[in-house]
């Protein structure tokens, strides 16, 4: 039976077909699967500035911590720890790195205040806030918890119980780390020069 001469054409257009598109499976590498799947993302909160989206550092690595001005003890020590880490890194890394301090404080952390308080820390932190919904939000994408914590007698009013974690966000925008608040200066720069290299 003679094979129709229409036929040969036909098969070696389905073949290279077919073999794009295994071509196109196989060979084109995949997106890295993210540590932290659903928690993280972008957001947009006050700074003295401004409007300031995480976003705006896409590119950065960016070091986030919750906390507010009147705390008396964790947030002073984690933001110096993350002034040390920002000291350390050379000329060259500190241009890919920064900062964010968000207030979980609104009533009394005005953009101002909260702006004066990071750049104490270090010039590369950036201090924002927002309203209260604003800020329960973003807290909500990042596992934070927080809450008022009333003092009776004392002119401090109130204290902020709060998350003790530093959230270090990618080059991609992603959150790449969840760093404790034991960890040593040393080990959170080992841990921003990993994101700086794997995101180059």
């Amino acid at each position: 039976m003679k094979r129709p001469t229409w036929l040969t054409p036909a098969l070696f257009a389905v073949t290279a077909l077919l073999v794009g598109i295994f071509a196109s499976v196989w060979l084109v590498p995949t997106k890295t699967p993210q540590p932290y799947p659903g928690m993280g993302g972008d957001f947009t909160l006050s700074a003295i500035s401004g409007p300031v989206a995480l976003s705006d550092f896409k590119g950065k690595a960016v070091l986030v911590f919750f906390g507010y001005t009147h705390c008396p003890d964790v947030c002073p020590t984690d933001l110096a720890r993350m002034g040390q880490v920002l000291n350390a890194l050379t000329p060259a890394e500190s241009s890919w790195v920064r900062g964010l301090f968000i207030s979980i404080d609104p009533e009394r952390d005005t953009p101002q205040r909260i702006a004066d308080y990071a750049r104490f820390f270090h010039p590369s932190i950036i201090g924002l806030t927002g309203t209260p919904d604003d800020l329960h939000r973003v807290a909500k994408q990042y596992l934070v918890l927080y809450q008022k914590a009333e003092i009776g007698g004392s002119q401090v009013g109130y204290l902020m119980d709060h998350s003790t974690k530093t959230y270090l966000i990618g080059r991609d925008g992603y959150l790449a780390k969840v760093l404790g608040h034991e960890l040593e200066a040393s080990q959170i720069l080992a841990a921003v020069r990993d994101v700086l290299m794997s995101d180059a």
